[in-house]
């Protein structure tokens, strides 16, 4: 996001320890500034249907690779990271709802929401399943193979909104 405004930053306190995971958060956070970006330029209008397309999908995806890797580390709290999955998603839902049937603006409700649910799910919930698998000795590495190659196959088939949403 260079010479642009950053609405929100990532810092080493939102990683997980887990590359994967990390990489997908900071795309989930890059996709907050474009959409940042777009509202200071007033073009918000422009990408937000795509921006929203692309985070629904993206994070749908994220969300199952995730549960995934703690389903395979038998990690207790899944039920509950699960939960708060749904909520985001449901939030996502609501949010494009507003947006497309009623047609409300709903960029700044959307940029508090989603920078508040990143920080407190990221520092909250997915740091604490991470350092759970740490203490129970969980490789990641085969689930890291599979998740890279699986996103990478999304990537390819779906280059149209992969590819960072800019305003034309």
């Amino acid at each position: 996001m260079a010479n642009e405004d950053v609405f929100f930053e990532w810092s080493d306190d939102y990683s997980v320890n887990i590359p994967v995971i990390d990489e997908q958060h900071k795309e989930l956070v890059n996709m907050l500034n474009l959409l940042f970006n777009a509202i200071a330029k007033h073009e918000a209008g422009k990408v937000i249907a795509g921006i929203l397309d692309s985070l629904v999908e993206y994070t749908q995806t994220h969300f199952a690779l995730e549960e995934r890797l703690m389903q395979e580390a038998d990690y207790r709290g899944i039920d509950h990271h699960k939960q708060e999955h749904k909520k985001l998603i449901g939030q996502l839902d609501h949010l494009s709802r507003k947006f497309m049937i009623e047609n409300k603006p709903i960029y700044f409700e959307m940029l508090t929401f989603l920078r508040r649910w990143l920080r407190e799910h990221i520092i909250g919930c997915d740091i604490k399943y991470s350092a759970a698998l740490q203490r129970a000795g969980f490789s990641t590495t085969s689930w890291e193979q599979q998740a890279k190659a699986e996103f990478d196959a999304m990537a390819e088939r779906k280059k149209q909104w992969w590819k960072r949403m800019q305003p034309a």
